[in-house]
């Protein structure tokens, strides 16, 4: 194998959210990670129709049809265009977008999740199930909080006694039907269950590398 198919084969499965789109915004190819993100199955659909299929299906960016259409309207504008977004997995993505020689527009998404846990402080608080997310998403894409469990507490739980009971490292989330979640960092399956009776949790249920917040709390 020459370097130019090693290096186009580590791009190909790596991190990066990688696509290209020819001059009328259709896609040409994309890698794993844009694809998985966008849930798409295949290639020559217009951006805004990836963008409405996957506000359709509940996944891709956090926001709703009006910002889709508005970014629509401005996308490729500019020569070079690179901004921050909200996903509905939890995660915060920057993207760079580029117009090509050929007219066509070639885009790369970076996770900012791991670099946004400095920076977004949760001790202490109680978060809504967004804001949960996110925090949850930055964890699990951070090696140094694995291994990551988290449990689950009754939905009419109290939430201040929960915050009175947590450690500091810990973070609490409401999810919109009402539970409480407590996200464990730097705790194994052992540590956690020695934890459940001190937080009155109903269960605890081990993060598995690679799969995403939502994919962890539909486990919880």
């Amino acid at each position: 194998m020459d370097d130019a198919q090693l290096w186009w084969q580590t791009l190909a499965g790596g991190p990066l959210l990688l696509a290209l789109f020819d001059d009328e915004d259709r896609l040409l190819q994309a890698n794993a990670a844009y694809r998985a993100a966008w849930g798409l199955s295949g290639t020559g659909a217009p951006w805004q129709a990836q963008a409405e299929a996957a506000l359709a299906a509940g996944c891709g960016p956090l926001w709703e049809r009006e910002a889709l259409l508005r970014a629509a309207a401005e996308r490729g504008r500019l020569p070079t265009h690179a901004y921050e977004q909200s996903w509905r997995d939890g995660r915060r993505l920057w993207w760079v977008e580029q117009r090509t020689e050929s007219g066509g527009l070639a885009c790369t998404g970076l996770d900012l999740s791991a670099a946004l846990r400095s920076r977004t402080p949760t001790t202490g608080r109680l978060l809504d199930e967004p804001a949960g997310r996110e925090a949850l998403q930055a964890l699990l894409v951070d090696s140094r909080a694995w291994p990551l469990c988290v449990a689950q507490l009754e939905a009419g739980a109290e939430a201040a006694a929960l915050l009175a009971r947590v450690r500091g490292e810990d973070v609490c989330l409401r999810l919109d039907d009402g539970r409480l979640i407590v996200v464990l960092p730097s705790t194994g399956p052992a540590q956690a269950q020695a934890l459940v009776q001190r937080l009155g949790a109903l269960r605890v249920t081990e993060a598995h590398w690679g799969e995403t917040a939502p994919e962890l709390l539909a486990r919880a």
